[in-house]
């Protein structure tokens, strides 16, 4: 599976996880800092990568938007500042390396939307 970090994810989580042989790109990356939030999904899209983000309720929204127009994404991955810190590298950074692990394939989230836990793993909302 391959990520995009949205843009309030610390670069560094990025660094880390490219250094464990992850696939991951930044908005910063991209291009596509300051986008829209549709353009930050449209660009993950386009680069066959799930969208990983802490903007929970725009990005829910979103997907479901995306569903009714009957549109494609390659995963939304929801992580919450409550459950893993955006200021806790270390934690977001495992879990994400057990989120690849888990779902190999590169198309392994295609139109999913799920949380992301400190714990065993992720689950649908």
């Amino acid at each position: 599976m391959r990520l995009l970090l949205n843009e309030q994810i610390n670069p560094q989580v990025a660094a880390v996880l490219r250094a464990r042989g992850c696939d991951v790109s930044t908005a910063g990356d991209l291009g596509t800092r300051g986008s829209t939030d549709e353009e930050q999904l449209t660009a993950a899209t386009h680069y066959r990568r799930a969208l990983v983000t802490y903007n929970i309720g725009d990005f829910a929204v979103l997907a479901g938007e995306w569903a009714r127009r009957g549109l494609t994404h390659w995963g939304i991955v929801l992580v919450s500042d409550r459950t893993l810190s955006q200021r806790s590298v270390g934690d977001l950074t495992r879990a994400l390396e057990r989120l690849v692990t888990e779902f190999s394939g590169e198309d392994a989230l295609v139109d999913q939307v799920l949380f992301l836990t400190r714990g065993e793993g992720p689950e649908a909302p």
